[in-house]
C-alpha cells in the first residue's frame, strides 16, 4: 500500500491538506495569543518532584479518577473523552496521506489495522450513546449544577457530528466500494444500501466524508475560543498543579518595596493560575461542593475562576491572531500589545464581587471536588490580602479579632496570663516549657501539648484541654504546654488576608519552639487549624517540627496500650462525628478520630452523608469564626440539620472551631443542653478520657480518679 492509496476514492482529496492544516494555523496561532496574557502574569516554577507529577498526570488526567466520584457522569465524560481520543486516528490517519494506515497494515497481513477498524467502529457507537446520554442530561434531567449555556450545545454537536459524519462515511464506503477490514458496524448497516445507485452512492460518500473533515477543522478552530479547551490545557494544568501541602498558603515577602500584596489585578495572577481559568470545564463540582453556595450566598468558586478567563480574554481583545511587523506597527501607529486598562482591572467585583470574598470559609471543598484540580482557595485568600492589606477594606466585625491578635496574640482579644486557666481544678500538675527547662529536665519532655486559643479562652473548649491533658497524663507521658509563652498560630490572621499579623505571630512561634528545641519533640494539638499551620505553613519561617493532631497521638495510645479503657459506668449511646475540613481535607487525617470513637466502649457510630473528604464545613474556616453570616442560611444550620439527621445522641467533634458553631447550632435548632431531646456535643478526647482506666498508664495513687473536670 502506498501513501494516498486508501483515499483514490475521496474527491479533491489533496485540498484536505490546505482545510486541516490552516485550521492547526489558526488554533496555535489562538494558543499563542492566550500565552501572551499568561506572560504578563507572575512567575511560577511548578517544577519539583517530577515522578509524582506524572504519577498525577495518570491519575487525574488520563484515567480521571475525580470524574467517577459522580459514577453516572463519569461513565458519560469516559465515553466522549476516549471517544474522543481513540477516534483521531481516523483524521491523524487522513491528513497525513494514509501514513498510519500504511504503517498499520504492514506486519501481519494488515491485521493490526484491522484491529484498529474494528475498535474506532465499537468505539464510534459507545461515543454517540455517550453524546445522547449529554444531551438528555442538559435538556431533561438537567442537574443544578450544568451551566446550560450555547458554547456547551455547540461543543456536544461538534462532537456527536464528528462521530456521525465518520461513520456515515464508513458506512457509504462499504456500500459503494465494498466491505472495510475490521470494520463491522459499517460493513453490516453497508449491506441493505447496496441496492441503491452505485453513483449515488459514490456522491454521498464524498459529501459525508468532506462533511467529517469540515467537521473536524471546524472543531480545531473552534476549541481555543471554547470551554472545551480544556481537553488540551488540562494535561499541563495537572502537571503543574500544587504539591506543596493543600494547607500552606503561598510565601508572601511584605520586605519588597516593589511588591503587590496579595493579587489585584490579572497581572497578580501566576501563568498558573491563568491557566487553571482556562482549565475549568464548567461542569458545576465546586458550586455542588462549596458551602457557601449551598446556603444562599452569592460566592460560587466556579464563576469566580470564569470570571478569571474572561478577565483574561478580554484583554486579548484588539490584538490580532498573526502579530504585526516592528515596522508595519511603527507606520501605521498599531498597537499589538494587550490592553493595560483591562489587564490593570481589579478581579475584585469584576471577576468575583466584593461580598464573595469574604464569604468563603476556606474549607478547601471546591478543590477537592475539581476534577482538573483548579486551585480557588490560594487565589481568595490572594485578594483578601490585597484588600486588607492595601486597601483596608474588610468586614468590620474582623477588625476586633485582628486587634486582639495584635495586641494580646489571641484572636479572643484576652491577656496571655490567661492561658493557664484551663488547668485549674485538674488533679495533676501542667508544667510550663519554661519550668521544665529551668529545672534541666528538657531532655525527658515527650510531648509538647500545644493548647491553641480556643482551649485557652473558650470556656467551653477548655473542658477539651482538660480531657486531652488527662489522656496524656493517664498515659505517663511527660508533657508540658508553653502556657504564656504561646501566641496565636496566626491563621485566623492569615485566612483573614492579615499576613502582616500572621507573620510576626508565626516568627515569634518559631522562635519560642525552636528556642526550647521542640524539633526534637513531638507537638500534640486538639485545633486542626494550628495542626495545619505549625505543620505546613511554619517551614516558610524555618519552623521544622514533628505536629500530630490529638486524634492521631490518641488513637496511637489505645492502639499501643498506653490507655486502658472500661466501660464501667459508661451507659449505651449512639455518635456520629463531624469531619473538620482542615483535618481531613487538608491533611487527611479520616481514620484516626473514628479509632478513637471504636475504642470507647457502649458507642455505635452513625455516619453522616457529608464525610470524610466529602465532609460539610462547620462555617468556623477563613476567619468567619469571628463573623456574622447576614446572607442566606447560616452554614452552622446546614450542617446540624445533617449531624439531626442521624438520629445519634452525641456529636463527637475533633476541633475547637467545629465544637463552637456545632454547638450554636444545635442550640438554635432547639436540640441543644437543656432541651428536651438534646443532641450533647464531646471532642473526641472528652469521649476516651471518660472511659481512661486509672493507673494504666503509670502508677496512679490509691483513691485517685482521672477525673475530666
Amino acid at each position: 500500500m502506498t501513501l494516498f492509496e486508501p483515499f483514490a476514492e475521496v474527491p479533491f482529496y489533496p485540498l484536505v491538506f490546505p482545510l486541516f492544516y490552516g485550521a492547526v494555523a489558526i488554533f496555535a496561532l489562538a494558543m499563542a495569543r492566550h500565552l501572551r496574557v499568561f506572560a504578563v502574569g507572575q512567575p511560577a516554577a511548578p517544577y519539583e518532584r517530577p515522578a509524582d507529577r506524572l504519577r498525577g498526570l495518570v491519575q487525574y488526567a488520563v484515567v480521571q479518577t475525580r470524574m467517577f466520584r459522580d459514577l453516572r457522569a463519569g461513565l458519560m465524560h469516559a465515553g466522549i473523552f476516549w471517544g474522543f481520543v481513540l477516534l483521531t486516528i481516523g483524521p491523524a490517519n487522513i491528513v497525513t496521506g494514509g501514513l498510519i494506515e500504511t504503517v498499520l497494515s504492514a506486519p501481519f497481513e494488515g491485521a493490526i489495522w484491522t484491529a484498529v477498524s474494528a475498535m474506532q467502529n465499537a468505539v464510534a457507537i459507545l461515543t454517540l450513546g455517550a453524546v445522547g446520554w449529554a444531551f438528555w442530561r442538559r435538556f431533561v434531567t438537567r442537574p443544578k449544577r450544568l451551566e446550560y449555556t450555547t458554547d456547551a450545545l455547540v461543543i456536544l454537536a461538534l462532537i456527536g457530528a464528528s462521530v456521525g459524519t465518520f461513520l456515515l462515511a464508513e458506512i457509504l464506503e462499504a456500500a459503494r466500494y465494498g466491505d472495510i477490514p475490521g470494520a463491522f458496524v459499517s460493513n453490516a448497516v453497508a449491506g441493505p444500501l447496496r441496492s441503491i445507485d452505485q453513483a449515488l452512492l459514490g456522491t454521498a460518500f464524498g459529501f459525508a466524508w468532506w462533511g467529517h473533515m469540515i467537521v473536524v477543522s471546524g472543531f480545531l478552530v473552534y476549541l481555543p475560543f471554547s470551554k472545551h479547551l480544556h481537553i488540551v490545557t488540562a494535561f499541563p494544568n495537572v502537571l503543574f498543579r500544587k504539591l506543596r501541602p493543600r494547607g500552606e498558603l503561598p510565601a508572601m515577602d511584605l520586605e519588597r518595596e516593589d511588591a503587590t500584596f496579595g493579587v489585584k489585578t490579572l497581572a497578580d495572577l501566576s501563568w498558573k493560575d491563568m491557566l487553571d481559568g482556562f482549565t475549568c470545564t464548567e461542569c458545576g463540582r465546586c458550586q455542588q461542593a462549596c458551602p457557601a453556595w449551598n446556603t444562599g450566598k452569592p460566592l460560587n468558586p466556579k464563576t469566580f475562576i470564569m470570571g478569571v478567563k474572561d478577565m483574561a480574554v478580554e484583554a486579548e481583545h484588539g490584538v490580532p491572531l498573526i502579530p504585526n511587523s516592528p515596522s508595519v506597527r511603527e507606520t501605521y501607529g498599531l498597537i499589538d500589545g494587550l490592553s493595560r486598562e483591562a489587564v490593570s482591572k481589579p478581579l475584585v467585583d469584576t471577576a468575583i464581587p466584593y461580598e464573595a470574598v469574604w464569604d468563603c470559609v476556606t474549607c478547601g471543598a471546591c478543590v477537592e471536588a475539581c476534577p482538573v484540580l483548579i486551585e480557588h482557595v490560594d487565589k481568595i485568600v490572594g485578594l483578601r490580602r490585597n484588600l486588607v492589606l492595601e486597601e483596608s477594606r474588610f468586614p468590620q466585625e474582623l477588625t476586633a479579632a485582628m486587634r486582639g491578635m495584635e495586641q494580646q496574640a489571641n484572636p479572643w482579644g484576652q491577656p496571655p496570663t490567661a492561658r493557664l486557666d484551663w488547668t485549674k481544678g485538674l488533679p495533676f500538675e501542667v508544667r510550663t516549657v519554661a519550668s521544665v527547662a529551668a529545672a534541666g529536665e528538657l531532655d525527658s519532655l515527650e510531648v509538647l501539648y500545644w493548647v491553641g486559643c480556643a482551649a485557652a479562652f473558650d470556656e467551653r473548649n477548655k473542658r477539651v484541654a482538660r480531657a486531652v491533658a488527662t489522656c496524656l497524663d493517664a498515659a505517663g507521658l511527660s508533657f508540658a504546654v508553653l502556657g504564656q509563652e504561646e501566641s496565636c498560630t496566626g491563621d485566623p490572621a492569615r485566612r483573614m488576608g492579615n499576613e502582616y499579623v500572621y507573620q510576626i505571630l508565626a516568627q515569634g512561634n518559631v522562635e519560642t519552639l525552636n528556642r526550647y528545641g521542640m524539633g526534637d519533640r513531638t507537638i500534640v494539638t486538639a485545633c486542626p487549624h494550628c495542626f495545619n499551620t505549625i505543620g505546613n505553613e511554619y517551614g516558610q519561617f524555618g519552623g521544622r517540627f514533628t505536629v500530630r493532631h490529638h486524634a492521631q497521638f490518641l488513637a496511637d495510645l489505645v492502639s499501643s496500650g498506653r490507655l486502658v479503657l472500661g466501660a464501667d459506668g459508661l451507659p449505651q449511646r449512639s455518635v456520629t462525628y463531624h469531619d473538620s475540613c482542615y483535618l481531613t481535607r487538608y491533611n487527611g487525617v479520616i481514620a484516626a478520630p473514628r479509632e478513637v470513637l471504636g475504642a470507647v466502649p457502649g458507642l455505635e457510630l452513625r455516619e453522616m452523608d457529608n464525610r470524610g473528604r466529602q465532609t460539610f464545613c462547620c462555617g468556623a474556616g477563613g476567619g468567619r469564626m469571628w463573623m456574622e453570616e447576614t446572607r442566606g442560611t447560616r452554614i452552622n444550620q446546614a450542617r446540624t440539620e445533617q449531624v439531626l439527621a442521624t438520629g445519634a445522641e452525641t456529636l463527637a467533634t475533633a476541633c475547637p472551631f467545629c465544637m463552637v458553631m456545632l454547638r450554636d447550632g444545635l442550640q438554635d435548632a432547639g436540640r441543644g443542653v437543656g432541651s428536651d431531646a438534646p443532641v450533647t456535643s464531646q471532642d473526641i478526647a472528652e469521649l476516651l478520657a471518660s472511659a481512661v482506666v486509672p493507673g494504666t498508664g503509670r502508677p496512679v495513687p490509691p483513691g485517685r480518679s482521672l477525673r475530666v473536670v
